[in-house]
């Protein structure tokens, strides 16, 4: 089950106001994950979605919006997911890091 970061959290209104001046509802998947990838990353210029085509954040999010009805959703209601999802996909990212410098031989 996916633990929700909270609704007043900084990223997710960084994310709903890059959502906010399209009509978000009628992008792709991969445009949605782009635009809120863009919003989430440091380097972000507004409006500008400079986000490399292999990260593969893109792909988490992807197959994330494949499997939610995210477009009955708000605008803040898909954020916190999108942050969300990405906050468990880099703990557990730094989880196997742990288990693959550990080995078999360090439990």
């Amino acid at each position: 089950m996916l633990r929700l970061v909270a609704a007043d959290d900084a990223r997710v209104g960084a994310v709903s106001q890059a959502l906010a001046p399209y009509a978000w509802r009628a992008l792709t998947p991969e445009m949605i994950s782009r635009r809120a990838l863009a919003a989430l990353d440091p380097h972000w210029v507004s409006g500008s979605e400079r986000v490399a085509r292999q990260d593969e954040r893109i792909m988490v999010l992807t197959q994330f919006l494949a499997a939610c009805p995210w477009w009955s959703l708000t605008a803040t209601g898909l954020s916190r997911r999108l942050v969300s999802v990405l906050d468990a996909w880099r703990q557990e990212s730094q989880w196997l890091e742990i288990q693959m410098h550990w080995g078999p031989e360090g439990c």
